[in-house]
């Protein structure tokens, strides 16, 4: 098998545009079916910050996108779990009422909400996490999306490794 010497930058180029979206806080997340189409809300962004956690801090998820109809009396669902050899380990689960985060009723349209220091002082030890941010009723799941997280000892893990990382999820 030959090499072509004709594009030289073709590898490069195109391993800078599949990282570039998840490096700019993008597509740094994946839905939890896989299937963007079945959720009534279309996730668009999944930003985590500050971007590397540290352990001497705390970090808040802001999720966005746009949504048909949410009905009153959803919550939102966060599940983190400590990753490692297997399935990942769950470390805790809160849950909150979307109306306290977010203005109710909520019309269809733009959608955004912060969920704000999520880790507890006991996780903030730990390496990496899964996070699984989910909107449900009790019939419905509208929206659920996992994204991976490291927590740093001194926040030198740069951005490419944490968006690698996420792109080997999917």
């Amino acid at each position: 098998m030959s090499i072509s010497h004709a594009h030289p930058l073709l590898l490069p180029l195109l391993v800078s545009l599949f990282l570039l979206p998840a490096v700019l806080g993008g597509d740094n997340f994946r839905t939890c079916n896989g299937s963007y189409e079945n959720y009534s809300v279309n996730v668009k962004t999944v930003m985590i910050s500050p971007n590397p956690v540290t352990r001497s801090s705390n970090a808040d998820i802001t999720i966005t996108g746009f949504t048909a109809k949410i009905p009153n009396g959803a919550i939102v669902e966060l599940t983190i779990a400590q990753a490692g050899a297997g399935d990942p380990k769950t470390s805790s689960t809160k849950t909150y009422n979307l109306c306290d985060l977010v203005r109710c009723p909520i019309t269809p349209g733009r959608f955004s909400f912060t969920l704000s220091k999520i880790f507890s002082n006991e996780e903030l030890k730990g390496r990496i996490y899964v996070i699984t941010v989910g909107i449900k009723d009790e019939k419905d799941i509208m929206m659920c999306v996992v994204v991976l997280c490291w927590v740093t000892d001194d926040g030198t893990t740069s951005l490419i490794r944490q968006a690698d990382t996420v792109m080997e999820l999917q």
